[in-house]
């Protein structure tokens, strides 16, 4: 698919094969200066970078280029993802790497590449789209709502409690792949939110020396794991002050998660803290003293903080009806009106009338008196049916409606999610 989306604008996927040559190390320096963090700063660095980008056609992964007058000015790398929502699989779209050349800022670009990506997963009947933001306030207005949050956790090894564990804990590498996508699978089919790996990834960083994936085994089989990686102190001449990160931590039950604490425990002679990555709120129970080392009141007196919380993943709707099918059964059955706003992608917003049932998903009805009605933007609406956010808190705060007001104790519970969404992936 190759679009105009504004004056001389072309974007297009990058072909496997036929490109020429120069494109790639012009495409390394444009993800190089939209993304300062990755630290591409020499020769060898960016040469590199452009190599992996001729040769990262991932299968599920593509990247897609803008064009203006035969000069690069933005790409994107989209990925083809498998989401548990609500217990089953939607094809997902994923987008990252959004980025615009400097010399070309402020012309709507990102934009253009953004509507470009939508358009895409529509034409493939994908209910939704993800992403992780660079900027909340952007990608609210183009339609993704609020996700998750995330919490960093910091606690001292031998605070973690570890009682019932279960299994041998061991290192994976990359002969390992396998054992760790089985895994991961069988979590992910109860996890709501959860993206199936793609393999080519999960073996880069198996082979990552930066990396150390930590694993339970039992009865043969893995049953829980997760990455771990040194946060060096801030000073070589402090000594005992590193600290271990540990992140995708993803585990069959807890006595599975005991043992990998127990690993983290058994570090207290090498690591001042751990530093867990986690969307459970509830996490700071691995451990008896939770406090994160910095010894602030978060609201003075007696307010110790236990974590640092920001909001990273953000869903966005891209078909209303099919979305709402993966909603679980409600209590109850009732109809519902819902007018959905989407101003970004008209064609994704109108109004449609459901009907709810203790036996079946939502499924629109053609003409019914409604019960009630629903007035929401697209991008509370996927956080609404994603279950990250809930509708009566969006009602409270003005951004959104039901009328009758007496019916949103009913059109909130038929919304409800048994869980928020969880989900480590990166991209």
């Amino acid at each position: 698919m190759t679009t105009a989306t504004a004056q001389r604008l072309e974007i297009r996927p990058l072909e496997a094969r036929g490109e020429n040559p120069e494109i790639y190390p012009t495409l390394a320096r444009l993800f190089a200066d939209a993304y300062p963090i990755s630290r591409i700063t020499t020769p060898e660095a960016l040469a590199s970078s452009a190599e992996r980008i001729r040769s990262g056609f991932d299968p599920g992964t593509s990247y897609v280029i803008a064009m203006r007058d035969a000069v690069l000015v933005g790409a994107m790398r989209l990925y083809d993802y498998r989401m548990n929502v609500h217990g089953r699989d939607a094809l997902t779209g994923g987008v990252g790497s959004v980025a615009v050349s400097l010399a070309h800022k402020r012309q709507g670009i990102a934009r253009a590449l953004i509507a470009w990506y939508l358009e895409h997963y529509r034409r493939r009947g994908a209910p939704f789209a993800i992403l992780h933001p660079f900027r909340l306030d952007f990608y609210r207005a183009l339609g993704f709502g609020y996700g998750t949050p995330g919490h960093r956790f910091r606690f001292t090894p031998a605070s973690l409690r570890v009682e019932s564990a279960r299994g041998l804990v061991r290192f994976l590498g990359p002969d390992d792949c396998d054992a760790l996508v089985a895994c991961d699978e069988r979590v992910r089919a109860v996890t709501h939110g959860s993206i199936a790996r793609h393999r080519a990834p999960t073996e880069r960083l198996l082979a990552d020396p930066a990396l150390r994936y930590v694993a339970v085994e039992h009865d043969g089989a893995v049953r829980g794991f997760m990455q771990t990686s040194v946060i060096n102190a801030p000073d070589d001449r402090l000594r005992n002050l590193d600290e271990l990160l540990v992140r995708d931590v993803t585990y069959q039950d807890e006595s599975y998660l005991a043992a990998l604490l127990g690993y983290l425990r058994s570090q207290r002679d090498q690591f001042a803290r751990v530093v867990v990555e986690s969307q459970d709120p509830a996490f700071q129970l691995v451990s008896n003293d939770p406090r994160d080392g910095s010894g602030e009141a978060v609201m003075p007196p007696a307010t110790h903080r236990i974590a640092t919380t920001g909001l990273g993943m953000m869903y966005r709707i891209l078909d209303v009806e099919a979305a709402l099918a993966y909603l679980r059964p409600a209590s109850r059955p009732f109809t519902l009106t819902v007018d959905a706003a989407d101003p970004f992608v008209p064609a994704v917003g109108g109004t449609w009338t459901f009907r709810f049932a203790p036996h079946a998903a939502p499924e629109r009805v053609a003409a019914a008196e409604p019960d009630a009605r629903l007035t929401i933007g697209i991008a509370d609406l996927a956080s609404v049916v994603m279950g990250s956010l809930r509708l009566d808190d969006l009602v409270r705060y003005g951004l959104a409606t039901v009328e009758p007001r007496a019916q949103l104790a009913l059109v909130d519970a038929a919304f409800r999610a048994a869980c928020p969404p969880q989900c480590t992936t990166r991209f």
